[in-house]
């Protein structure tokens, strides 16, 4: 899906965002603390309601479209009982203190499809059953066919953070891996799976070398001196390696000159990091919005401009919404996806770029944001 439009308010810790409006690409910038990191977490929260989660003091309203064309705008509220402990969902009493809607909306190309509060529940009009005041009617109704895309469209929102990816293992045993090879035998088929990025990785290398091949010949034009990548168990004749680690497949990278492949744990973090960057815009879905905080984290010079190059020229129906502080991402993005975060209090605004500067070249607009107040201090 697309998000157009969100506002925000979280009563519980006692903040708002005014409305934004988003592009293909947002990227948001301003000072440290002005509330950059918590709008993708509000976003983030938008996923976990519609997928049955309770937040104690929410209260939101997006408008958003699917890659289909349907315009949804769904809004709802959550009554505040402050700051909630973890829920166990094993737990009834728990479960029973969970937060509970107050009001939800959801409409569909101009139409009221559903709408709720304390007393009723009316589905196209019609008075119906009342609903679960802990659950979203997106998670409760999402095998209804006018709600069903929208409930599938909040499952493709990502928090794409890979600053810890490259320590873990993969999840899954080589034997359940050439289990999924079977099941998902086709490029679309990985794509739209539910599946780890590191085993859609593995999944395509088994099932389609061509795929495979562009996202390798990418990683190894913006790393000339790496040869070769490959996804399979660790070298079985490495006596010192524990056996559990040759029932699992690693990420493998091998450079010109070095007979010995690189193991995954030993991968520089940038390199890791840039190569699930890749795969991530070449495996995800369509409809797929990417939320990345700090783009510019653990990437040298050379990653950064060139993983923002394949953001500008991607072709594929996905969307970017991320913040960073660095020079080289900001100045190497059109001005006019530039959203200045600025914060008054607990209120977070965004506005348009060229509300502020004016400047004829990237590098006039660059340094009159450099330069702004509003940018250094974070305020109006």
């Amino acid at each position: 899906m697309r998000i157009n439009k969100f506002i925000f308010t979280n009563k519980t810790l006692e903040w708002s965002l005014d409305g934004i409006v988003f592009d293909r690409l947002t990227l948001l910038v301003g000072a440290s603390g002005v509330g950059k990191t918590q709008i993708l977490k509000a976003i983030l929260a938008l996923k976990q309601i519609s997928n049955g989660g309770s937040i104690s003091g929410i209260k939101w309203t997006v408008d958003f479209e699917t890659i289909t064309g349907q315009n949804f705008v769904w809004e709802g509220e959550f009554e505040n009982k402050g700051l909630q402990p973890f829920f166990d969902e094993a737990d009834d009493e728990m479960k029973k203190n969970k937060p509970k809607i107050i009001k939800e909306k959801l409409v569909l190309n101009g139409k009221t499809v559903i709408s709720r509060n304390t007393k009723e529940t009316l589905f196209q009009g019609k008075k119906t059953l009342k609903l679960s005041p802990q659950e979203s009617i997106i998670n409760i109704l999402k095998e209804e066919d006018l709600i069903k895309p929208a409930y599938e469209g909040f499952k493709k929102l990502i928090f794409s953070d890979q600053s810890e990816s490259q320590k873990e293992p993969f999840r899954i045993s080589l034997f359940n891996a050439n289990k999924l090879v079977k099941k998902y035998n086709t490029l679309k088929k990985i794509q739209e799976s539910d599946e780890d990025t590191r085993i859609k990785l593995y999944l395509v290398s088994k099932t389609d070398q061509k795929t495979f091949n562009k996202i390798k010949d990418r990683f190894c034009e913006i790393f000339p001196q790496v040869q070769d990548l490959k996804i399979e168990p660790l070298d079985m004749n490495d006596e010192d390696l524990p056996s559990i680690f040759r029932d699992y497949p690693f990420i493998q990278m091998k450079e010109k000159g070095v007979p010995k492949w690189i193991q995954q744990g030993k991968i520089s973090s940038g390199m890791f990091r840039t190569l699930i960057h890749i795969s991530e815009m070449y495996l995800c879905p369509e409809g797929t919005i990417f939320l990345i905080d700090e783009f510019e984290n653990s990437l040298g010079i050379n990653c950064i401009d060139e993983l923002t190059n394949d953001i500008l020229k991607s072709s594929r129906q996905i969307q970017f919404i991320i913040t960073s502080h660095h020079p080289y991402i900001i100045n190497n993005i059109d001005f006019s996806s530039w959203k200045l975060v600025t914060r008054s209090s607990g209120v977070v605004k965004t506005n348009p770029i060229d509300k502020y500067i004016s400047g004829k070249s990237k590098h006039d607009k660059f340094m009159q944001l450099m330069q702004l107040k509003q940018y250094e201090t974070g305020t109006d």
